[in-house]
C-alpha cells in the first residue's frame, strides 16, 4: 500500500502531466505550482517535473521548455521558496550527471533540452528582475538571488564538475549562444 507522502507525489506528477498535455494540444496551461510545492517538498516536486518533462522533450522541446520557465521563474508566494536556485544549485548537477548514461542520442536530447531550460529561464529571470528595478526603483531580488549571481555560480559549479561529457557540452552550447551571454557576460568569463 503506498504511503501518504507517495499519493501526494503521485497527485503533483498528475498535475504536471495534465499541463504538459494541455500544452502539447495548444491549450491554455493551468499548473498549481504552490499547491504542487504543498504536497511535496521543493526538491521532490522539481525532481518530478523533470523527469516528466524529460520524457516529453523527446517528443517536443518547446512546451516542456515554456512550462519549466514558467514553474522555475514566476515569483512565489511568500510561504513557498524561489524555485529558479533550488533547480540551478540542487538538481541540475544530477540532471547533467545522470545524462552521462544515457545512450548517445537520448544524451544529446537530453543535453538540448538542459541548454534550453537553463537560457530560457535565466533569461527570463533576468528580465523580471529588470521590470521589477524598473517598477520599483530598487533592486528586488524575487527569485532569491541576483540572476547573475546564479549564472556566475552555475558557470563555476559547471566548471568544477565539468568531467562528464554532459557537463562540456551544456558549457559549449551556452558559450555558443551569443543573446545568452551577451546577457550574461560574467557567466562567459567564468570560462
Amino acid at each position: 500500500m503506498p504511503t501518504s507522502n507517495a499519493h501526494w507525489s503521485d497527485q503533483a506528477r498528475q498535475l504536471v502531466t495534465n499541463a504538459l498535455a494541455a500544452a502539447r494540444a495548444g491549450r491554455a496551461v493551468a499548473l498549481d505550482v504552490d499547491r504542487c510545492l504543498l504536497l511535496s517538498p521543493p526538491t521532490k516536486f522539481l525532481s518530478a517535473f523533470f523527469s516528466e518533462l524529460a520524457v516529453a522533450a523527446t517528443m517536443d522541446m518547446e512546451a516542456p521548455r515554456r512550462l519549466a520557465t514558467f514553474v522555475l521563474t514566476m515569483p512565489r508566494t511568500p510561504r513557498s521558496p524561489p524555485l529558479l536556485p533550488i533547480f540551478l544549485h540542487l538538481l541540475l548537477p544530477s540532471l547533467v550527471a545522470s545524462a552521462d548514461s544515457l545512450p548517445p542520442t537520448e544524451q544529446a536530447i537530453r543535453v538540448e533540452f538542459l541548454v534550453a531550460v537553463i537560457s530560457s529561464s535565466l533569461t527570463s529571470a533576468l528580465h523580471l528582475e529588470w521590470a521589477m528595478l524598473t517598477t520599483c526603483g530598487e533592486e528586488r531580488y524575487v527569485l532569491g538571488q541576483s540572476v547573475t549571481a546564479m549564472a556566475r555560480r552555475l558557470a563555476g559549479e559547471i566548471r568544477r564538475r565539468g568531467d562528464g561529457p554532459s557537463a562540456g557540452m551544456i558549457m559549449q552550447r551556452l558559450t555558443a549562444m551569443q543573446p545568452f551571454v551577451a546577457n550574461f557576460p560574467t557567466f562567459a568569463a567564468e570560462l
